[in-house]
This record gives C-alpha cells, sequence and structure tokens, in this order.
C-alpha cells in the first residue's frame, strides 16, 4: 500500500488546480464564448490544454472539444504512474464512458435531435475501448447498439436482452440497470482477483458505501417513475452491504408510493448522506452523491488505488459542468439558471 502515497500525491496536486465555486461565478459572468475560452486559457487547470486556441474567434464545439482533451490528458497522466497490477482498474472509467455512450445512442434513435454517441469520453474510447463507435454512430435500432458493444463487458448482456420481444424495445432504465449490475460485478471480480490485505478491505468498504448508495437512488427512480409491476422487473440490485438489510430492501421496495420511499431512506442507514443535500430532482441525488463519495475518497487518510478513480469521476463532472456553463453563455442564459443546471 505504500506505493499509493505516491500518485496519491500526485492526483492531490491535480485536484489543488480544480475549478473553485469562484472560479465558477466568474465563468458565469461572462457574456460571450470567446471571453469563456480567454478566461480558462488563463486557468492553471486547463492553460496547457487550450493555450494554442485563438479565443478570439472560438467556437462552441472547438472550446467544448479541447475541454473533454483535457480529461485525456489527465487520464494519460494517471495512467502513466500507475503499476501493472493496477491498470486493469484504471479500465473502469473507460467502462463508464461505454455506458454513457450507449446510453446516449439509445436516446438518439427516439430524439429528433442529433446526439454524439461519445462526448466527454470520445478521446478515451477511441484509444482503449472495445466499443465500436462508427457502427455506434450509425445504429437504428437497439440491436445494432448490442452489436456495437460486443466486445465490451456489456456485450453478453445486451445481446440477451437484443434477443427478447422485438416489439417492445427496452427502456433507458432498464438497460441502464443492467449495465450497472454489469459493471459492479466485474469490478468487484477484479478487486477480489487483484488486491489482498488492508487494501482489498479498503477497496471493498469504498465499493460497498458506492453500490449501497446508487441502489437507493435506483429504488427511488423507480418508485418515481415506474409502475409496481415495472419495479419487479426492472429492479435487478447492485450488491448491498450489510448496512442495507434484506428486511429494510424489501420494505423500501414494498413502499405504497416515492414520498413514503424517499421517508425511509432519509431516516435510513445512509439517511444523514441524504439529508444533507438538497437536490434539484433525482438524477441531481446521484449526482451530488457521487461527487461527494468522490471528495472522501480523495481525502482519504490511507491512500489506495481507488484515488485516482475518484479524481477522475471529479474531473469528470467538473468538464460537464464547464461544457453546461459554456452552452448557456451561448444561448444568453442567467447565471442565477446555469447554477440550477450545473448542480455540484
Amino acid at each position: 500500500m505504500p506505493s499509493y502515497y505516491a500518485v496519491t500525491a500526485k492526483v492531490r496536486a491535480l485536484y489543488g488546480r480544480r475549478i473553485t465555486p469562484e472560479d465558477y461565478r466568474l465563468l458565469m459572468a461572462k457574456q460571450t464564448v470567446p471571453e469563456a475560452a480567454a478566461f480558462l486559457q488563463s486557468h492553471p487547470g486547463y492553460r496547457n490544454r487550450l493555450s494554442g486556441l485563438q479565443t478570439g474567434s472560438i467556437h462552441r464545439e472547438a472550446l467544448e472539444n479541447a475541454l473533454r482533451g483535457a480529461y485525456m490528458d489527465e487520464y494519460r497522466r494517471i495512467f502513466s504512474f500507475m503499476e501493472l497490477r493496477d491498470k486493469e482498474l484504471l479500465m473502469f472509467p473507460v467502462y463508464r464512458g461505454e455506458q454513457d455512450a450507449i446510453l446516449t445512442s439509445m436516446r438518439t434513435l427516439t430524439s429528433t435531435v442529433s446526439l454524439e454517441p461519445a462526448t466527454t469520453w470520445e478521446a478515451v474510447l477511441r484509444k482503449s475501448s472495445q466499443l465500436d463507435l462508427g457502427a455506434l454512430q450509425e445504429a437504428k435500432t437497439f440491436s445494432d447498439i448490442a452489436k456495437a458493444a460486443e466486445k465490451t463487458i456489456y456485450g453478453s448482456a445486451l445481446r440477451r436482452i437484443a434477443s427478447g420481444d422485438s416489439t417492445n424495445p427496452p427502456t433507458h432504465a432498464f438497460v441502464d440497470n443492467i449495465m450497472q449490475v454489469v459493471y459492479f460485478a466485474r469490478l468487484y471480480k477484479t478487486v477480489g482477483k487483484r488486491y489482498k490485505g488492508d487494501t482489498a478491505k479498503l477497496l471493498r468498504q469504498s465499493l460497498d458505501e458506492e453500490t449501497d448508495l446508487m441502489n437507493l437512488v435506483q429504488f427511488l427512480r423507480l418508485k418515481r417513475y415506474f409502475s409496481q409491476e415495472d419495479i419487479q422487473r426492472y429492479s435487478f440490485p447492485l450488491p448491498c452491504s450489510s448496512k442495507l438489510t434484506k428486511p429494510y430492501m424489501q420494505a423500501l421496495m414494498g413502499a405504497k408510493d416515492y414520498e413514503e420511499a424517499r421517508d425511509m431512506v432519509i431516516n435510513g442507514p445512509y439517511g444523514k448522506l441524504f439529508r444533507s443535500i438538497d437536490p434539484k430532482g433525482l438524477e441531481s441525488y446521484l449526482y451530488t452523491l457521487q461527487y461527494n463519495f468522490s471528495r472522501r475518497q480523495l481525502r482519504a487518510p490511507k491512500p489506495t488505488i481507488y484515488v485516482p478513480i475518484a479524481y477522475l469521476t471529479l474531473k469528470e463532472i467538473e468538464i460537464r459542468n464547464l461544457i453546461s456553463i459554456i452552452e448557456c453563455i451561448r444561448y444568453k442564459i442567467s447565471p442565477d439558471t446555469m447554477v440550477t443546471l450545473i448542480g455540484v
């Protein structure tokens, strides 16, 4: 475990160049995309990636692509710090990107707006992923999407879904749920195979908390948007720690409505974490909990391989926020509204 102190020091140094609340405030006050670009070009966290851009005439798409490139730069830097045994675990941010791309492609099937199936993750996916981005871009059906993902860790699960009732294609929520199960099953297996002793114990503790929080948000989502029949069909829970007992989870699933389920979560084992935030919606719950969870991992007194993964999660959130702000500036949306859109 001592080897993680060095990479943790490097990661924390990178985190020291993050966008601060004051930086967000100053950025949201900009009137044009070139003004926003000039501000970010002077920021230590983005100076290197944006140094060659002509900000005076830059378009929104070029600026957003440069910001996504900044994520790739830091992913490569962190990857280069790691020992060989850890690089399998550092593939999990890529698997996250594959999830995002697949779900975006599903939305494209029913959207009148052209969506890119790989945004923040594009550079990482093109270099490290087995996902066929070209086929994903051209997909016209869910079966096409499943074929594009055939070589990913989600391939067999998506193939089974695609082989079902072709007249009733799977919902976005159903596929999201299934891919989360596959992702965390693979993650737990990798931790069990690659790590022993205190490192494995700390990793398991981190994973248990993350999956517990995601399960709770998922059940709330099901209660709000689905019928009881749908809940029984769509609820494929992630692994749960001993804090989420079987009787508690059964009671949560049996809650008569969303309000009762939310009260049970707020008064349950993780109630303190849920009570500490005031989200605008269910997605904000997961977004904010993910942010707070990653911050705690980054500051953990005993560093593990999870520290760089937590940092990459925070970097992804930051870049999503910046892209949202740039789009708001482009369309003349007020700073007060921007605050509600970026979440964290």
